[in-house]
């Protein structure tokens, strides 16, 4: 006869993680676990005896009762959910979208606090301490409430392939979004446009290939990673305001076309620098590499001695670096503009003239902020929006501030 379970639940040890757990049972005739902190830790056996005071008592007759084998742990839904969000999110070309690695930054939450849990049991409760988790990190309230719907969705996809009641996904509706001002939760500055000036005393400080992107997302409004796939089989030049069509953008997936004009400021830019081509990326940091290579040697004095190039190829074997990619992405282009504003900011500093005051931090889609602002100051909110390629006008208008001459002139002619 097989020994009776105890009523009081064991502390107990979690190889893989370190951590001490406990399982207790989860309302419905299984169980779930509780991880408490670093095992044999004052603190873990503090949050044991908290739990267990917490905990409803555990009747005689269910003692006994266990998980259904057929019931899915957490891990379980969320490997099949990322085996779903891999083939469903990507774009025409068979690329993965953002919206995947969003996914996997939730997923991740989910595993490290309740991985091993039944996914049935995963409750209201279980979703407020994910929440905390990610509060705890330093996320921002926009974030936090985004992460938090998207493990709505994961469970609202497990219910629609049955691996989780749809009670269960239900009821994490009921758990209410972080508000403004109720919660520890920072809530970040909206982005608003940068100063052309701040622009102007960067672009010193920056690749070439890198302030040509700038002034043609600043003429034209595009969006960054618009700027970045641009190709010379993309662009319309039989008129004399080009037309630029991506192949990838923000609506593509709607089925909506993305047609950006390309006006005589753009076309400046882009006029010595368009590769013969057709598909070639305009803007590619491998050919910046390379020019920038060409030039240093250009400018070398010393002679390259057959010792030295043999060393350098010996180095480049055994320790080789990534190669440059054949075009930027939105990462890499924000990047280097970051970089060039600490250039700025270093030559600012007073080493070789008077000290200037710091330029601020900013990033590309501000550009797009910049060039919404001033479309809408000069030719009104539906030309703004038009440009900048919106199906509403409110959307419009969290690009596109408002201009404040007009509230002045009233002001002054009626205040």
């Amino acid at each position: 006869m097989s020994r009776p379970r105890s009523a009081v639940p064991a502390y107990r040890f979690h190889k893989p993680t370190g951590q001490a757990y406990v399982r207790l049972p989860d309302g419905t005739g299984g169980r779930r676990m509780v991880y408490l902190g670093e095992f044999d830790s004052p603190e873990s056996k503090a949050a044991y005896g908290r739990v267990l005071a917490e905990a409803p008592p555990r009747p005689a007759a269910t003692c006994g009762a266990a998980t259904p084998a057929d019931t899915p742990s957490v891990n379980e839904v969320l490997l099949a959910f990322l085996r779903h969000a891999a083939q469903h999110y990507r774009r025409p070309d068979g690329t993965t979208t953002n919206e995947l690695v969003e996914f996997r930054l939730v997923c991740r939450a989910l595993r490290e606090l309740y991985g091993h849990s039944p996914a049935h049991a995963f409750g209201p409760l279980a979703l407020k301490a994910v929440r905390q988790r990610l509060i705890d990190a330093g996320l921002s309230r926009g974030v936090v409430n985004n992460r938090v719907n998207r493990v709505r969705r994961v469970y609202k996809w497990a219910a629609g392939e049955e691996l989780v009641p749809f009670a269960t996904f239900q009821a994490l509706t009921a758990v209410a979004g972080l508000q403004r001002g109720r919660t520890a939760a920072p809530d970040h500055a909206p982005v608003g446009p940068v100063d052309p000036a701040v622009v102007e005393a960067t672009l010193p400080f920056v690749r070439p290939e890198v302030a040509a992107m700038v002034r043609v997302q600043l003429a034209t409004g595009m969006r960054p990673g618009e700027v970045c796939a641009m190709r010379p089989a993309d662009l319309d030049r039989t008129t004399a305001v080009w037309t630029y069509r991506p192949g990838q953008h923000k609506a593509a997936w709607r089925g909506k076309a993305r047609v950006i004009a390309v006006g005589p400021k753009a076309q400046r830019v882009l006029a010595g620098i368009l590769p013969a081509d057709p598909d070639e990326y305009v803007f590619s940091p491998r050919k910046a590499v390379e020019a920038l290579h060409a030039g240093r040697s250009a400018q070398r004095a010393t002679p390259r001695y057959d010792s030295h190039m043999a060393r350098n190829a010996a180095k480049r074997v055994a320790s080789p670096r990534r190669p440059p990619a054949d075009r930027y992405t939105t990462s890499s282009y924000g990047h280097a503009i970051l970089r060039g504003v600490r250039r700025a900011n270093a030559n600012r500093a007073g080493a070789d003239g008077p000290k200037l005051p710091p330029l601020p931090a900013w990033r590309a889609n501000q550009l797009r902020h910049a060039h919404g602002t001033e479309v809408r100051r000069r030719f009104g909110l539906e030309a703004a929006q038009v440009t900048l390629g919106h199906a509403r006008a409110d959307v419009t208008e969290i690009y596109a501030e408002r201009d404040g001459a007009l509230a002045m002139r009233v002001a002054a002619e009626i205040g």
